[in-house]
C-alpha cells in the first residue's frame, strides 16, 4: 500500500472513531449522560424567559446556544481567559475557531459591559467556580436592563470538578439571598432532577471512578482505561437508564442534581 493510501486509511478510521465517540457521548454509554440530560432540560425550561441581547458568561463551547436563539436577538459569549486556556490549551493558535463561541474575553467579576446594557445574562454551572458568588451575581445584575432576566444554574449534588477552582454547592435559599442582595426579584427557582436521578448520576460516576478509571487527575477528572471501559460503560448505562425511569416515579427533590433560577431586575 502506498504512503498516501495508508494515510488516507488512518484518517478515515480516525474520523469514524471520532464520530462513534461523539455518538456515545450523547447516549447512556456516557457516564455523565444523566447529569447532562437533566442540565439541558433545566436550561431549556429557562431559555424562554430570555430576550433581546443576551450574555452567556463562561460560554465554553456554547452548548446551549440553540436553545436560546428562538427567543433572543443577539447571543454574546464571554469566557475567562485562564479558564478557556485550561479547557483549550492551544486556544491562541485556533483563535478564529474559538471566536465562533467566544466573542468577548473578560472576568465575570468585572464584566466589560455598561450598566443596564443587556436584556438577559446567563451563567450555567459557573457560580461554584467563583470565590465570591454574591459579588458575581451583583455584577450580573448591574449590566442587566430594568425588566431584564438574570438566569443561573448551579449544582447541588455533584462530584468535585475543575479543581482547585471548585468552591461551593448551593441551595434555593442561598440563591434567593444572592439575588435579593443584588436588587433582583426572584421569579422561580426549580430543581434539576430529583432524589432518584441524583443517585443514578452519582452511582454511574462512582462506577466510572472506581472501576473504569486508569488514573484520577488533579483537577478531579478521570482518564478512562480502554479495556476496563468496555466492561464498565454498559453497567453505567444500565444504572442511568434504570434511575432515569425511577425519577419519573418520585417528586422528592430534597436531594437533586442542581437548581435553576430566573430573576428580574425591577423596572422601577
Amino acid at each position: 500500500m502506498s504512503e498516501s493510501r495508508r494515510v488516507g486509511v488512518v484518517v478515515y478510521r480516525s474520523s469514524r472513531l471520532t464520530r462513534l465517540n461523539a455518538w456515545r457521548k450523547r447516549t447512556p454509554l456516557n457516564p455523565y449522560w444523566l447529569d447532562r440530560l437533566m442540565l439541558r432540560r433545566s436550561v431549556q425550561r429557562i431559555a424562554r424567559t430570555a430576550s433581546g441581547r443576551m450574555l452567556d458568561i463562561g460560554v465554553s463551547e456554547a452548548p446551549y446556544r440553540e436553545l436560546f436563539e428562538p427567543f433572543i436577538e443577539r447571543y454574546i459569549g464571554l469566557e475567562y481567559p485562564p479558564s478557556a486556556l485550561d479547557k483549550h490549551p492551544g486556544m491562541w493558535s485556533i483563535l478564529d475557531v474559538v471566536k465562533i463561541a467566544v466573542q468577548v474575553f473578560g472576568d465575570g467579576r468585572r464584566l466589560p459591559f455598561r450598566t443596564s446594557s443587556l436584556d438577559a445574562v446567563l451563567a450555567t454551572e459557573v457560580l461554584e467556580h467563583v470565590p465570591h458568588p454574591e459579588l458575581f451575581v451583583r455584577e450580573m445584575a448591574r449590566v442587566t436592563k430594568p425588566g431584564g432576566a438574570v438566569l443561573i444554574t448551579v449544582p447541588f449534588i455533584q462530584p468535585l470538578h475543575e479543581l482547585p477552582s471548585d468552591y461551593f454547592r448551593f441551595t434555593p435559599s442561598s440563591l434567593r439571598v444572592f439575588a435579593e442582595e443584588a436588587g433582583l426579584e426572584v421569579e422561580s427557582i426549580t430543581s434539576r432532577g430529583n432524589f432518584a436521578s441524583a443517585i443514578g448520576a452519582l452511582l454511574s460516576q462512582w462506577l466510572l471512578r472506581s472501576l473504569g478509571a486508569s488514573r484520577l487527575q488533579s483537577d478531579g477528572s478521570v482518564i478512562l482505561s480502554r479495556w476496563r471501559s468496555v466492561l464498565v460503560l454498559p453497567f453505567t448505562a444500565l444504572v442511568q437508564v434504570l434511575f432515569f425511569g425511577l425519577s419519573k416515579l418520585t417528586n422528592d427533590t430534597a436531594v437533586c442534581q442542581g437548581y435553576a433560577m430566573v430573576a428580574r431586575k425591577p423596572r422601577a
